[in-house]
């Protein structure tokens, strides 16, 4: 059987290759991986799909080789970042490719020349998130190759939009992990205007129109809304410490032409679950 997409072939690849030994024993051929949970009217959502079926196919060849993914994350991820890198023609950071292997609300942090550090973090109990898309597929290489061609065209602009958006990212972490609302939302206020400019400077769509109307929508209601990822209509995320104004903001997102996406933060990961007819407690399983 032939992979059915570049994310698939590279996943396995990698592990295959990453696994030495192990790959000895198993049948030629691919793994199979439906994603289209993660897509709404056969239109990709910018949920990090492409990392999720990356991630997926690299633990089907782990649980194959009889290397429990639950006892080899580290290894997971390290080859599913790999492929999924090559199969974008070696962009992104690995920060979707950590949250499906890790799952729940994590901390990435990519130092230069180094390995990645990954934390968990905990939502505050009175952080309301809202999850909605345009419904207009952005392509990620492409939105991050006009930072790039901004980054090397002017330099010292570049490094002056990203320097605050550094500094408003650690403020957000901070807040977050002291459960400070308001704190993080004024943090997560500022990085969206900061992302406002460097798509202004780097001529790249990062928040659309729709994006914008939504963004003044969460701010009129003491909150916030912006891009989650690269932006240029995929996924973005509201964030309320109200939730009397988090339903509002919701109510009104499909006069923005906008569309919620009904979500939640699953806290395991990827891995394996069993068929219902080989558990006794079906209805203790985690959720995928």
């Amino acid at each position: 059987m032939e992979p059915e997409s570049t994310f698939v072939a590279q996943a396995v690849e990698a592990a295959l290759a990453g696994i030495g030994d192990h790959a000895a024993a198993l049948p030629s051929g691919s793994v199979m991986v439906d994603s289209t949970s993660l897509s709404m009217n056969g239109k990709k959502l910018g949920l990090g799909s492409s990392a999720a079926v990356t991630t997926a196919s690299v633990a089907a060849v782990l649980e194959l080789a009889g290397l429990p993914v639950a006892d080899n994350r580290a290894l997971c991820f390290s080859l599913a970042e790999r492929a999924h890198r090559a199969a974008q023609g070696g962009t992104g950071s690995g920060a979707d490719v950590a949250a499906s292997v890790h799952g729940g609300l994590i901390q990435y942090r990519r130092p230069a020349g180094g390995y990645p550090v990954i934390e968990k973090m905990r939502v505050p109990a009175d952080l309301r998130l809202v999850v909605f898309a345009e419904g207009k597929p952005a392509a990620t290489p492409n939105l991050v190759r006009t930072v790039k061609d901004f980054a090397e065209r002017d330099p010292q602009g570049y490094a002056a939009v990203m320097r605050p958006l550094r500094d408003q990212a650690e403020s957000f972490v901070e807040e977050l992990s002291a459960g400070n609302i308001a704190g993080l939302l004024e943090a997560a206020r500022a990085y969206g205007a900061g992302l406002m400019e460097l798509g202004a400077r780097a001529d790249s769509p990062i928040i659309t129109p729709r994006f914008e109307l939504a963004s003044e929508l969460a701010m009129n209601l003491g909150g916030v809304a912006k891009p989650s990822g690269a932006g240029g209509g995929d996924v973005g995320i509201g964030l309320f410490g109200d939730a009397g104004a988090a339903r509002t903001f919701s109510s009104r997102l499909t006069q923005l032409g906008l569309q919620i996406i009904d979500v939640l933060i699953d806290s395991t990961g990827v891995h394996r679950r069993l068929p219902a007819s080989q558990t006794s407690h079906p209805a203790s399983r985690p959720p995928s």
